[in-house]
Protein backbone atom coordinates (compact mmCIF):
# COMPACT_ATOMS: atom_id res chain seq x y z
CA UNK A 1 0.00 0.00 0.00
CA UNK A 2 1.02 3.84 -0.10
CA UNK A 3 3.24 4.98 2.45
CA UNK A 4 2.14 8.26 4.10
CA UNK A 5 5.09 10.54 5.27
CA UNK A 6 4.26 13.38 7.25
CA UNK A 7 6.73 16.72 7.33
CA UNK A 8 6.61 19.73 9.53
CA UNK A 9 8.93 23.24 8.84
CA UNK A 10 8.12 24.09 12.10
CA UNK A 11 11.11 24.12 13.04
CA UNK A 12 11.89 27.41 11.00
CA UNK A 13 8.65 29.19 11.76
CA UNK A 14 8.07 28.05 15.44
CA UNK A 15 10.83 26.26 17.65
CA UNK A 16 12.72 22.88 17.50
CA UNK A 17 9.68 21.87 20.78
CA UNK A 18 7.26 22.03 18.59
CA UNK A 19 8.76 20.51 15.45
CA UNK A 20 9.20 17.75 18.17
CA UNK A 21 5.78 17.89 18.80
CA UNK A 22 4.28 17.75 15.80
CA UNK A 23 6.49 14.65 14.72
CA UNK A 24 4.71 12.76 17.51
CA UNK A 25 1.59 13.89 17.03
CA UNK A 26 1.92 12.43 13.54
CA UNK A 27 2.76 9.27 14.37
CA UNK A 28 0.29 8.83 16.78
CA UNK A 29 -2.43 9.26 14.10
CA UNK A 30 -0.68 6.92 12.12
CA UNK A 31 1.65 8.38 9.52
CA UNK A 32 4.30 5.47 8.32
CA UNK A 33 7.19 7.58 8.53
CA UNK A 34 8.68 11.45 9.43
CA UNK A 35 10.42 14.49 7.88
CA UNK A 36 11.90 16.89 10.27
CA UNK A 37 12.76 19.40 7.87
CA UNK A 38 15.82 21.65 8.30
CA UNK A 39 17.35 20.38 11.33
CA UNK A 40 20.71 22.64 12.08
CA UNK A 41 22.51 20.55 14.41
CA UNK A 42 23.58 17.06 14.80
CA UNK A 43 22.13 17.38 18.38
CA UNK A 44 18.94 18.11 17.12
CA UNK A 45 18.90 15.11 14.57
CA UNK A 46 19.80 12.93 17.56
CA UNK A 47 17.27 14.47 19.24
CA UNK A 48 14.60 13.85 16.74
CA UNK A 49 15.69 10.17 16.38
CA UNK A 50 15.59 9.20 19.85
CA UNK A 51 12.44 11.25 20.80
CA UNK A 52 10.06 10.29 17.58
CA UNK A 53 9.31 6.53 16.84
CA UNK A 54 9.07 4.77 13.00
CA UNK A 55 11.24 5.89 10.10
CA UNK A 56 12.83 8.72 9.82
CA UNK A 57 13.77 10.79 6.77
CA UNK A 58 17.28 12.73 6.71
CA UNK A 59 17.09 15.89 3.73
CA UNK A 60 20.70 16.01 2.89
CA UNK A 61 20.67 19.41 0.90
CA UNK A 62 24.14 20.62 0.27
CA UNK A 63 23.88 23.99 1.17
CA UNK A 64 20.76 23.55 3.27
CA UNK A 65 20.69 24.42 7.37
CA UNK A 66 21.56 20.59 7.90
CA UNK A 67 24.88 18.97 8.55
CA UNK A 68 25.45 16.65 6.22
CA UNK A 69 25.91 13.10 7.07
CA UNK A 70 27.42 9.93 5.61
CA UNK A 71 25.00 7.22 5.24
CA UNK A 72 26.62 5.04 7.98
CA UNK A 73 25.97 7.74 10.78
CA UNK A 74 22.70 8.78 9.48
CA UNK A 75 21.42 4.47 10.19
CA UNK A 76 23.08 5.00 13.43
CA UNK A 77 21.71 8.12 14.17
CA UNK A 78 18.48 6.07 13.68
CA UNK A 79 17.63 7.31 10.55
CA UNK A 80 16.01 4.91 7.81
CA UNK A 81 15.87 6.77 4.80
CA UNK A 82 17.99 9.47 3.79
CA UNK A 83 17.32 12.08 0.68
CA UNK A 84 20.34 13.49 -1.59
CA UNK A 85 17.75 16.17 -3.39
CA UNK A 86 20.61 17.77 -5.44
CA UNK A 87 23.26 15.85 -4.71
CA UNK A 88 23.39 13.91 -8.53
CA UNK A 89 21.38 16.78 -10.31
CA UNK A 90 24.28 19.19 -9.32
CA UNK A 91 27.18 16.78 -9.93
CA UNK A 92 25.85 16.43 -13.46
CA UNK A 93 25.77 19.89 -14.26
CA UNK A 94 29.22 20.22 -13.24
CA UNK A 95 30.16 17.28 -15.42
CA UNK A 96 28.19 18.61 -18.62
CA UNK A 97 30.49 22.10 -17.87
CA UNK A 98 33.72 20.29 -17.64
CA UNK A 99 33.05 18.49 -20.51
CA UNK A 100 31.44 21.01 -22.46
CA UNK A 101 34.72 23.24 -21.52
CA UNK A 102 37.11 20.04 -22.85
CA UNK A 103 34.87 20.39 -26.13
CA UNK A 104 35.12 24.20 -27.11
CA UNK A 105 39.13 23.86 -26.13
CA UNK A 106 39.65 21.05 -28.43
CA UNK A 107 40.50 18.77 -25.54
CA UNK A 108 39.37 14.75 -25.14
CA UNK A 109 36.41 14.16 -23.14
CA UNK A 110 37.56 10.24 -22.99
CA UNK A 111 38.13 9.88 -19.16
CA UNK A 112 34.80 11.82 -18.53
CA UNK A 113 32.52 9.34 -20.16
CA UNK A 114 31.61 6.21 -20.17
CA UNK A 115 32.09 3.47 -23.08
CA UNK A 116 29.19 3.20 -25.16
CA UNK A 117 28.72 -0.50 -24.14
CA UNK A 118 28.71 0.93 -20.15
CA UNK A 119 25.88 3.73 -21.34
CA UNK A 120 23.84 1.78 -23.51
CA UNK A 121 23.62 -1.07 -19.89
CA UNK A 122 23.16 2.25 -17.60
CA UNK A 123 20.34 3.34 -19.51
CA UNK A 124 18.96 0.21 -20.13
CA UNK A 125 19.04 -0.15 -23.57
CA UNK A 126 20.75 -3.31 -24.02
CA UNK A 127 17.78 -5.20 -22.10
CA UNK A 128 15.58 -3.32 -23.90
CA UNK A 129 17.02 -4.25 -27.27
CA UNK A 130 17.29 -8.13 -25.66
CA UNK A 131 13.81 -8.03 -25.37
CA UNK A 132 12.95 -6.74 -28.74
CA UNK A 133 14.98 -9.67 -30.65
CA UNK A 134 12.93 -11.98 -27.99
CA UNK A 135 9.30 -11.09 -28.93
CA UNK A 136 10.46 -10.45 -32.32
CA UNK A 137 7.68 -11.69 -35.19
Amino acid sequence: GPLIMARTDALKTDNFEEAIQRCLAFREVGCDMTFLEAPETVDQMKDYCRRVSGPKLANMLEFGSTPILPPKELKEMGYTFAAYPLTLLSASIKAMQQSLQLIQSGQSTEDMILDFGETKDVVGFTGYANEEQRYKT
